[in-house]
């Protein structure tokens, strides 16, 4: 399916719920999920929504106990977002087609209507089921149309970076062990919180551009060298940043001589 067929096929789904009678909700609540699950861009949108989403949170905040009804009544209250509101109501969906949510007393509780369960039951549908349908639509075709990102490339992108986010975690793992083990490596720790800090101040300045990007080339050169272990490069980059920071006293106050400190520590084990 492309799709244009996948929007045609949900909506289609969803209005045969809307449409019918309780007794048969849950096959047409089946069939929505379906339809969904046959849609690669739909489960994209879901698999996005559904990110750092926090289920038994959202149910505090959107089924929440009635102002106005008796003891132990409820009412939904709309989510405030697309996104809060898809992933929301999908995993109620879920809930019900899997009975894990008693679908007679959901209704009764948090649609209640003057005691009519007929009454409650089109509640349910007309304000948790018909903003779940329209919001879903609207993004299909904001997505169709090219106005969203396809939720299938944003989700391989967003697999990548946390692909990359983990290599990098372990890499970085894997050079704090070796730093560790090395005699100087509590001086290297100390530079690299100095030059961290140095980059922050050059920020945050007044500087112009030019000057900040002057600085922090200098900065990363130093932090550079020390990371590789390059004797030579410490000594060269040292040169660098020393005239740099004396630029600036007021900047860099002191900076020079805490370094060369630290510096010389690792340059004698080298």
């Amino acid at each position: 399916m492309d799709k244009n067929e996948e929007l045609a096929l949900f909506t289609l789904k969803a209005d045969e719920l809307i449409d019918s009678k309780y007794i048969i909700a849950d096959i047409k609540i089946l069939g929505l999920l379906k339809a969904i699950a046959a849609s690669d861009t739909l489960v994209a949108i879901f698999k996005n929504c559904l990110t750092g989403f926090d289920y038994p949170l959202a149910k505090e905040k959107y089924l929440v106990k009635s102002k106005y009804l008796a003891e132990g009544k409820g009412e939904f209250v709309l989510p405030p977002s697309s996104r809060e509101l898809l992933a929301f109501v999908f995993s109620v969906l879920a809930d019900i087609e899997a009975k894990r949510i008693d679908f007679p007393q959901f209704i009764n509780k948090y649609f209640y209507e003057d005691g009519s369960f007929s009454a409650g039951y089109a509640a349910f549908l007309n304000s948790m089921i018909k903003p779940f349908k329209n919001s879903v639509k609207m993004l299909m075709e904001s997505v169709i149309d090219g106005k969203l990102q396809d939720p299938v490339e944003a989700l391989l992108e967003e697999e990548e970076r946390k692909k990359a986010e983990e290599i990098a975690a372990i890499e970085e793992k894997r050079k704090e062990k070796e730093l560790s083990e090395k005699t100087y490596g509590e001086s290297v720790k100390a530079i690299r919180e100095i030059l961290l800090k140095d980059k922050t101040k050059v920020k945050n300045s007044r500087l112009k551009d030019r000057i900040k990007d002057e600085y922090i080339l200098v900065i990363d050169m130093l932090a550079n060298a020390v990371e590789l272990d390059d004797k030579d490069g410490i000594r060269y980059a040292f040169i660098a940043y020393k005239f740099a920071v004396k630029s600036n006293v007021f900047l860099f106050f002191g900076r020079a001589k805490k370094v060369a400190k630290y510096l010389k520590d690792i340059v004698n084990e080298l």
